[in-house]
């Protein structure tokens, strides 16, 4: 098991809480904070995005999901899940929404568990069939504006896999322009333009993939 670290993405910054400093190597204009900063560095974090500036803030906490649900208990939190779906091909399937490369995800709905919504929310954006779901790859975290409240969007992704014959038709009610299978290395190239919180996830299930079932 790796070390525990949560990042809390507003735009391109994070919030980052985590086990240990070497954690946090690499993060660009990066800020160590103390346990009483936490609200105070979120909201200079919103702020610093408005004004064109990325920032990220660290906390080096010995318990990092203790600290992150006690500081998410002051916002709206939204359930959602997502798939990443390999082929017999691997290659790995992605979606362009709002003119940005993306992994088909949505808001799991009532009485939902986040499998099936997960499931759901791959067929429903990809046109895609014959999938099987397995392991969870993780999570990712983001914030957003809504009606001037800051809302946390936590996305529960799983690894997936399809025989990939289907036809792909992409949700266009949903701002998906474009469904396509890429090949691994695509995702490590200048082409794949995407959120950082993407970015993480997709770079988790590329050194985690498990072995390929047969469907």
């Amino acid at each position: 098991m790796g070390p525990q670290i949560y990042k809390i993405y507003f735009n391109e910054g994070a919030l980052v809480i985590a086990e240990s400093p070497a954690a946090l190597s690499g993060l660009p204009n990066l800020y160590y904070i103390g346990d009483d900063e936490l609200h105070k560095s979120f909201k200079i974090l919103t702020n610093a995005e408005m004004a064109g500036k990325v920032l990220n803030f660290g906390l080096i906490s010995e318990d990092p999901e203790a600290t992150f649900r006690e500081f998410i208990e002051d916002y709206t939190v939204i359930q959602a899940a997502g798939g990443l779906v390999f082929n017999k091909e691997n290659q790995l399937l992605t979606i362009k929404r709002n003119g940005l490369w993306d992994m088909p995800k949505g808001k799991i709905e009532k009485h939902e568990d986040q499998r099936a919504a997960a499931l759901r929310e791959v067929m429903e954006e990809t046109g895609l069939n014959m999938i099987n779901i397995s392991e969870k790859v993780g999570a990712t975290y983001h914030a957003y504006f809504e009606d001037e409240a800051t809302m946390l969007k936590e996305t529960h992704w799983y690894f997936m896999n399809s025989s990939g014959k289907g036809k792909l038709k992409p949700q266009e009610e949903e701002g998906i322009s474009e469904v396509k299978w890429a090949d691994l290395d695509w995702f490590k190239g200048p082409e794949f333009t995407t959120y950082q919180s993407i970015r993480d996830i997709v770079s988790k299930a590329l050194a985690n993939q498990p072995v390929v079932s047969e469907i």
